[in-house]
C-alpha cells in the first residue's frame, strides 16, 4: 500500500512540473492582422529598432516578443526612391574599403587657408538623389562657413581623378538649433550631378538587420589625423531606452535620445565613427525578396562620447525625415 502510494506521488509530481521540451506557439498577431513569429526580443531587429512591440511570453526569465522579420511588404515607393534600386512589383579602429566601394559617400569640403584651390575636408555626406546630398546640420555650417565643394566617389581624398563639384545651397532643416543635437540633418544641392549612383533611402521606421556599417574619413583615433581613404566599421543598432542611459545629463541632449534618432555601437572590435566622420552615412544592406542586395541610407552620423570610449554613437534617423526631404527635392 505504500508503495502504491510513492508512485502515485511521483506520478502527480512529474505531471506537475513543467517538462523541458514544452513547445510554446510560436505564430502572433501584429497590428493589421499580420502574422508573426514569437521569438527572442534580441533576434527580432524590427522591435529592438521599432516604437513599440507584442511581447507573446516569457520563459526563465527572458522575454520572446511577435516579430515580423521580413519588412519588404511594407515598403512603399515614395518620390526619392523612385530612381535608385527600389525593387519596383572614418572611423575609430575601422576598416579599409575598396575603391569605389561606396561611390554615394561624399566629402566635404571647406576652403584651405593654407594653399588657395585646396580644401579640408571636414565632414562626411551621401548622394542621395541627382545633385543632392543629405548631411548633419551641424556640418552645414562650420566656424561660420558653408562647405565649398563636395567630394563624390569615396575614394582616396588625394584621387586627382575625381574632381570636386562646387555646392551651390545649403538646407539646414528648420527645427535644427545648433545647442542640442536633434533634427541634426542638412542638404546640400550641388553645381552639377556627380557620375555616381546615389544611395536610397530606408523609408521605414523599424529595421530588418541590425548589423549596419559606418563609412568615413573622421580620425583613425580620438583627437588624431583624420583619413586620407575612405574607412568603414560594422556595428549593432542599440535600442533607443537603451542607448538613452548612456546620455542621461547631456545639456547636448535634454530631450533623451529621440524617435528621429538612433545608437550604434560595435562591441566586438570597440571600432566607432570619430570626429570628421560627422554626417557620414549609416548604410544597412538588405536582400529584397527578389535576392538581389541593395545598399539604404538609415542613419547620419551625429554624436557620440569620444572615439571609441564604449558609449554608442547617435545618429539622426533618416526615415523620419522623408517627407521634409520630398519637399526641398521635388
Amino acid at each position: 500500500m505504500v508503495m502504491i502510494k510513492m508512485y502515485l506521488l511521483l506520478v502527480l509530481y512529474f505531471q506537475c512540473v513543467p517538462s523541458s521540451a514544452t513547445k510554446f506557439p510560436t505564430k502572433c498577431w501584429l497590428s493589421r492582422r499580420t502574422v508573426g513569429t514569437c521569438i527572442k526580443l534580441l533576434d527580432c531587429p524590427a522591435a529592438i529598432t521599432g516604437k513599440s512591440f507584442r511581447s507573446c511570453y516569457t520563459v526563465r526569465g527572458e522575454l520572446y516578443v511577435c516579430c515580423k522579420k521580413i519588412l519588404w511588404g511594407d515598403m512603399r515607393p515614395r518620390r526619392i526612391t523612385g530612381d535608385c534600386g527600389m525593387p519596383r512589383y572614418e572611423i575609430y579602429n575601422g576598416l579599409q574599403t575598396e575603391y569605389r566601394e561606396f561611390p554615394y559617400m561624399a566629402a566635404l569640403g571647406w576652403d584651405s587657408t593654407f594653399k588657395a584651390g585646396t580644401y579640408d575636408y571636414k565632414c562626411g555626406g551621401v548622394l542621395i538623389m541627382n545633385s543632392y546630398i543629405v548631411t548633419a546640420a551641424h556640418c552645414a555650417v562650420l566656424n561660420g562657413l558653408p562647405p565649398s565643394v563636395v567630394l563624390v566617389g569615396g575614394t582616396n581624398l588625394n584621387d586627382s581623378r575625381n574632381k570636386p563639384i562646387k555646392v551651390t545651397q545649403v538646407i539646414r532643416h528648420p527645427l535644427y538649433k545648433s545647442r542640442n543635437l536633434y533634427h541634426d540633418i542638412a542638404l546640400l544641392k550641388l553645381e552639377k550631378c556627380p557620375v555616381a549612383n546615389p544611395l536610397c533611402i530606408w523609408t521605414l521606421y523599424a529595421l530588418d538587420s541590425v548589423n549596419i556599417t559606418a563609412v568615413g574619413y573622421g580620425h583613425t583615433f580620438f583627437a588624431g589625423a583624420h583619413s586620407e581613404r575612405l574607412l568603414k566599421t560594422h556595428l549593432s543598432v542599440i535600442p533607443n531606452r537603451i542607448c538613452v542611459r548612456h546620455y542621461r545629463g547631456d545639456t547636448s541632449l535634454p530631450k533623451g535620445i529621440a524617435d528621429t534618432q538612433l545608437c550604434a555601437k560595435d562591441f566586438v572590435r570597440q571600432s566607432d565613427t570619430c570626429q570628421g566622420d560627422s554626417g557620414g552615412p549609416l548604410i544597412l544592406r538588405s536582400t529584397s525578396p527578389q535576392g538581389d542586395e541593395i545598399d539604404f541610407l538609415v542613419g547620419i552620423t551625429s554624436y557620440g562620447g569620444g572615439c571609441g570610449f564604449g558609449k554608442p554613437a547617435v545618429y539622426t534617423r533618416v526615415s523620419q525625415y522623408i517627407d521634409w526631404i520630398e519637399s526641398i527635392i521635388f
